[in-house]
């Protein structure tokens, strides 16, 4: 009876502790680094507008190139500059065109920098202009994530709680008939 209960127990809670794990570095067994909130949630916004390549833009980042990262097509301010040298541009995909045209490529790694988009139309970003009705659309979308991502954090420690006071109780009852059997 009590490895019956024991093994219901640890079972239990093998089941549950999984869903609260996050992790910001990459170790055996652990969760890889995700996007921020705005670029999953841009993805999921315009998701359907993205493109192919257009190898009109594979010389875009040949040579050294002042490039801008941006955290979505549209943001106000690049997320940091650097100089890219000889990048294969092909490899950034998905692509997107935005309202004015820009052609855009994102990347999940580029140099140090992961989940970042940079418009092969103007590498430097001094030519591009931010787009107000895309950042409140992804501001907004970014908050919903952002709250739906809470509640499973306040989810996840309120079942780790209740196999813990669930263990405590079981625990206490086996020693009280140990008690009384002895």
């Amino acid at each position: 009876m009590k490895q019956r209960l024991l093994t219901c127990v640890l079972l239990l809670m093998l089941a549950v502790m999984p869903v609260a794990a996050r992790a910001d570095v990459v170790g055996p067994g652990q969760k890889p680094p995700e996007p921020a909130a705005e670029t999953v949630a841009f993805a999921e916004l315009y998701g359907g507008d993205f493109v192919k390549f257009d190898p009109t833009y594979m010389g875009a980042l040949e040579g050294p190139v002042e490039t801008a990262l941006w955290l979505y097509p549209g943001v106000a301010e690049p997320l940091r500059t650097f100089t890219v040298e000889n990048y294969p541009a092909d490899h950034l995909s998905p692509c997107y065109v935005d309202s004015v045209g820009n052609f855009w490529g994102y990347t999940g790694y580029i140099y140090g920098n992961r989940f970042v988009w940079i418009c092969l139309s103007d590498p430097t970003g001094t030519g591009v202009e931010p787009d107000q009705a895309v950042i409140d659309q992804v501001e907004e979308r970014a908050a919903e994530l952002e709250a739906a991502d809470r509640i499973q954090i306040v989810l996840a420690v309120v079942l780790v709680a209740a196999v813990v006071a669930v263990t405590v109780v079981l625990i206490l009852k086996l020693r009280r008939r140990a008690r009384r059997s002895a």
